[in-house]
């Protein structure tokens, strides 16, 4: 069953899911660190397959899901600040591996880089590695303040996002809950695109030394996931290309045994 909490951190409170393993725990804690618009939600079909062994904890980022309220224009690095506080005070001295998603791989680029002794491995699943340019571009398209009207018209976009876009592999129950997740933060829905697109990926993932894994499925990131396993090149690339939609829904089992076989993995 997985349990709900809260962990102060500098920020304000940061809500938490949680899954613990049947068995004995042998494994570190394992965080995942999720895509904008949404919430640690997003991560609930997949836990059960992750929690083997380990523990694992699905933090919503500050002004997401049962988080406080965050500002106008956040940044990776305050999230990861306020992931952090929750690794602190439910982790110990770790260390804990971490995984991500989306926006989420930037969290725990910066989170490794923050506070490299408290994190041992890297699963990095789809990652929005794009040039200068091309952030700025998306930045400017997708950062816009959500506007809410009393015409039904301004919820084309989340239901496009939540629905329409998961429905054929999702069940409806499970795209509704999605698309009403990310409408939690209101008008400031879509300022986790903006600390998104405004990270150093090009200066900040080169210099990760933490063991990695770049996990890439037939996805319309998978050109920038290709360039994140380029700019790192000590990072253990896999291609999932039979992986086509619903990483952590339709394809939890396959997606979550890469994840496993990496973290899980001996060094020699």
């Amino acid at each position: 069953m997985i349990r709900k909490g809260y962990s102060d951190g500098p920020f304000g409170q940061v809500h938490w899911r949680m899954l613990e393993p049947k068995g004995p725990l042998t494994r570190p804690d394992l965080y995942c660190l999720h895509p904008a618009p949404f919430s640690g939600l997003a991560f609930t079909t997949i836990m059960p397959h992750l929690a083997q062994d380990r523990r694992v904890f699905a933090p919503d980022y500050p002004g997401h899901g049962g988080s406080d309220a965050f500002k106008e224009e956040p940044t990776i690095e305050e999230y990861a600040a306020a992931i952090t506080a929750v690794v602190d005070e439910q982790s110990g001295d770790g260390p804990v591996d971490l995984m991500g998603f989306h926006t989420g791989n930037l969290v725990a680029a910066e989170l490794a880089l923050a506070e490299p002794k408290k994190i041992g491995r890297l699963a990095l699943v789809d990652v929005p590695a794009f040039d200068v340019e091309t952030s700025a571009k998306f930045r400017t398209a997708s950062a816009k303040p959500f506007e809410i009207t009393p015409d039904l018209a301004c919820l084309e976009g989340p239901w496009d996002r939540g629905m329409t876009k998961r429905i054929e592999s999702q069940t409806l129950d499970r795209s509704f809950e999605m698309f009403t997740e990310q409408l939690r933060p209101g008008r400031l829905m879509n300022k986790a695109f903006h600390a998104a697109f405004s990270y150093n990926v090009e200066g900040k993932l080169p210099t990760i030394t933490h063991e990695t894994l770049i996990l890439a499925s037939q996805s319309g990131l998978l050109t920038a996931t290709r360039h994140a396993a380029e700019i790192m090149p000590s990072a253990t690339f896999i291609e999932r290309l039979d992986i086509k939609r619903a990483v952590l829904d339709e394809a939890a089992d396959l997606t979550a045994e890469e994840v496993l076989n990496f973290l899980d993995r001996t060094t020699s």
